[in-house]
């Protein structure tokens, strides 16, 4: 492959990639752990267990939305840490985890592994893209600032009393 080639063929498995992260995926974030849709919930209390799953982009629990603190709050009461309580099944798993160890191996994982060239890049450029769209915002608002200010002036929008008369 010629140098252009995979320069041409590297744009446009950067831009695939780019649209694929572009589909939203359902689930719910609960801090730095995201749990897609199907994932069951657990937690133990008095010797029984409480569920709940995570259906579309909620928490569900007795059939209503909630947040994992609020869950152990209905469950257990106050003073509870919801990461030390509920247990997850993600989809595709057998074995349930705890949320506290699930959330301290995202952070080990995260802390260890720099990204690669393309990854690089590709914040880089979601980066400046996000710059280019806050100042493009930016100028169009000024500009709308800029003519109401000028069409404030005109006058028509001007007092009666406030108006300079000619004098000759």
């Amino acid at each position: 492959m010629s140098p252009s080639e995979a320069l041409i063929k590297a744009v446009q498995c950067w831009i695939a990639k780019g649209r694929a992260d572009a589909i939203p995926a359902r689930g719910y974030q609960w801090k730095q752990l995201f749990l897609p849709e199907g994932t069951r919930l657990r937690m133990r209390f008095n010797e029984r267990w409480y569920a709940a799953a995570i259906v579309g982009d909620n928490l569900v629990y007795n059939g209503k939305p909630v947040s994992p603190n609020q869950m152990v709050v209905k469950v257990a009461g106050d003073g509870r840490n919801a990461w030390n309580e509920i247990w997850v099944l993600l989809p595709g798993h057998k074995q349930w985890a705890n949320a506290a160890l699930l959330r301290a191996q995202l952070m080990k994982q995260t802390a260890k592994v720099p990204p690669t060239a393309a990854e690089a890049m590709s914040i880089a450029a979601k980066a400046m893209s996000d710059a280019l769209s806050t100042a493009l915002t930016l100028v169009a608002h000024a500009n709308d600032q800029a003519k109401n200010t000028l069409e404030r002036r005109l006058p028509k929008y001007r007092r009666a009393w406030d108006q300079l008369e000619d004098v000759e």
